[in-house]
């Protein structure tokens, strides 16, 4: 005996509203590794320097697995120009940053994994945008606004946070209002 059409698509539509609170309640979004242990104040970042430059921070990065996000804003002057995180130290290091144009780096030591590039989910001028690293040993993952640009393995036998930037004009100003650390 064959079911009524009527409960059929009563049932597929039952169902359908559930997956979509499901998916707007946050579900199956990614989580960050542990819990929040830090959170860093805001911080300014002057990118006057030609080149790129990092700028290490005194917060020192958990020994085993973590995340680490930061939000990074255009504030004034070139938008030729990007901003970013650095994990690791002077000799190895990884980088990922956005510009205000759109485009995202990932880059390992002195190797751009991902050279500057477009990428959709950057967030335009002065717009936020999420940088988010998870490590799990060296098992690298990089999203960008909550969605996955990259992954990787990268060694990190230094475990310091510094703030990337790279300058292809004139001066420019960002901020970070949010710095994150998670761990276990």
């Amino acid at each position: 005996m064959k079911p009524p059409l009527r409960s059929v698509l009563a049932y597929l539509l039952a169902t359908a509203v559930f997956l979509i609170i499901l998916i707007l309640s946050g579900v199956f979004d990614p989580k960050p590794i542990g819990e929040r242990q830090t959170a860093l104040p805001a911080t300014s970042l002057t990118v006057d320097h030609p080149g790129q430059t990092i700028t290490w921070l005194d917060e020192r990065l958990p020994i085993g697995d973590f995340s680490v996000r930061g939000t990074a804003v255009y504030q004034s002057g070139s938008l030729d120009s990007g901003v970013g995180l650095a994990l690791g130290d002077e000799n190895s290091q990884l980088i990922v940053a956005v510009s205000p144009l759109g485009y995202v780096l990932v880059q390992q030591d002195d190797t751009a994994v991902l050279p500057w590039q477009p990428w959709p989910h950057v967030q335009l001028e002065d717009n936020p945008n999420e940088i988010w690293i998870d490590v799990q040993g060296e098992k690298i993952t990089v999203r960008i606004n909550r969605e996955l640009l990259w992954q990787g393995n990268h060694s990190l036998p230094t475990r310091n946070l510094g703030l990337f930037s790279e300058n292809f004009g004139e001066t420019a100003v960002y901020t970070f209002p949010t710095l994150e650390i998670f761990t276990h």
